[in-house]
């Protein structure tokens, strides 16, 4: 339990507030500290734009709505249940940058938070999506490792998503995805992926896809994902197309063959 005064050590970076219009000190570190409940005394720090609490045993986090200027906020490897204080659109009007990977909560739920660019809920083994969830219209970047999602129809309506991380999910289809025209990286290293689908919607932008560690199984899944226009680099490294390829250079070949605009595959730079 915090207890009174104690947070005022742990309180650095002292500069302007957002408004300019005072001095503060704006990060309030509290990882690694063994905490396992928060009370009125974080308050004390109402000004902080940075509030790190990783690693700790917390397991409500609903006080932390009351810091209404967080602009970063880093729940990381807690105890935490629930996440619905993001559902609320007047809570955190300022946070761009939520880490909630590695807790206890179960489903992903609608999270609100207007101005978000950076979520991260690895690591929660979560499969459920409440009805809340409907994608985020201002995330950039996810991250959703070591879950349970079996293809990307949550990560949908997400307009400027650039990158997706989704490595150890059990992903087996390349479908579900809509309004996604800004991604850019799409990461799937350690999947369930045995065959690309055909007729698959273009993603406009996509320029690197790893595909590592799935079990795409030949060259005539592996040209289906030239439906998208701009990608440069595939990753197929320790799937059968590659382990079965007599070499890894005549398999490149035969890839520049289908797709003379990739740039870097199987992690190696191709040249003229």
């Amino acid at each position: 339990m915090l207890k009174p005064e104690v947070i005022k050590k742990y309180l650095t970076n002292f500069d302007y507030t957002p408004d300019r219009e005072s001095l503060q000190f704006l990060h309030l570190i509290l990882a690694n500290k063994r905490i396992e409940a928060l009370n009125n005394s974080i308050l004390e720090a109402k000004h902080v734009t940075f509030l790190d609490l990783q690693n700790n045993n917390i397991v409500d986090v609903n006080i932390v709505a009351q810091l209404t200027g967080l602009v970063k906020l880093n729940l990381a490897k807690n105890k935490i249940k629930s996440i619905n204080l993001f559902t609320n659109e007047e809570n955190f009007p300022s946070l761009r940058w939520l880490d909630i990977s590695n807790n206890k909560y179960t489903e992903l739920v609608g999270i609100k938070c207007a101005k978000l660019e950076y979520l991260d809920i690895s690591y929660n083994r979560l499969e459920k999506v409440s009805e809340g969830w409907t994608g985020h219209p201002n995330v950039r970047i996810m991250k959703s490792i070591d879950n349970k999602f079996k293809n990307l129809a949550p990560f949908k309506e997400m307009p400027k998503l650039e990158e997706l991380y989704l490595e150890s999910n059990v992903v087996a289809s390349l479908t579900g995805y809509d309004n996604l025209p800004n991604l850019r990286k799409l990461h799937l290293r350690k999947n369930k992926i045995e065959k690309i689908e055909d007729e698959l919607p273009p993603l406009e932008n996509l320029q690197y896809l790893n595909l590592r560690s799935n079990k795409v199984p030949n060259l005539e899944h592996l040209a289906k994902l030239f439906v998208h226009p701009n990608l440069k680099d595939i990753n197929v490294l320790s799937c059968p197309i590659e382990r079965n390829a007599s070499s890894l250079n005549l398999l490149i070949a035969e890839v520049l063959i289908l797709n003379p605009k990739i740039k870097r595959f199987c992690k190696l730079e191709i040249t003229d």
